[in-house]
């Protein structure tokens, strides 16, 4: 029997990179814009909270110019990190599975699941006596989810 290398599912480097890109970029886009759509908003006749429109309006100085959007840069990129920190990621091998969420590290042995699943981005993890010993959002395609559970033999039912 040929034995499998581990498969990691979760974010990849270049997810990592795209989703800092994506939430940098728009933390950066919000703030540089924030004055010129809250002016705006704030002469809208059917929008709430005027006042602090108005003070968000009132930012247009030209040093404002250049410190928002280096704040939201910062802002967007701090979201990235927590995102990409607080996601779920998966070691699966023909012995067993290690789940890793921040510094937390748990084995899941092979001889423990008896059904894998996705429900949604969700991957199920059901053992024994209907335990559920991973029910957790994991950052990969249904297809790689679903070869590598089958590639290291484990029981998978997702469709």
């Amino acid at each position: 029997m040929t034995v499998e290398p581990p498969t990691t599912l979760g974010y990849s480097r270049e997810d990592k990179i795209g989703t800092a890109v994506i939430l940098g970029g728009g933390g950066l886009l919000v703030f540089l814009l924030a004055p010129l759509l809250a002016a705006w908003l704030a002469d809208v006749p059917v929008v709430p909270f005027k006042g602090p429109l108005q003070w968000v309006g009132s930012f247009d100085q030209p040093w404002a110019w250049v410190v928002r959007p280096v704040i939201g840069l910062v802002v967007g990129l701090a979201v990235a990190l927590v995102v990409i920190t607080d996601a779920y990621r998966l070691e699966v091998d023909d012995d067993g599975l290690v789940v890793h969420h921040r510094d937390d590290r748990r084995r899941i042995d092979r001889t423990q699941v008896v059904a894998v699943y996705r429900d949604g981005k969700t991957v199920v993890i059901d053992g024994r006596d209907g335990r559920r010993l991973f029910d957790q959002e994991v950052e990969a395609s249904r297809d790689a989810v679903a070869d590598a559970f089958r590639r290291h033999g484990y029981p998978w039912e997702g469709v």
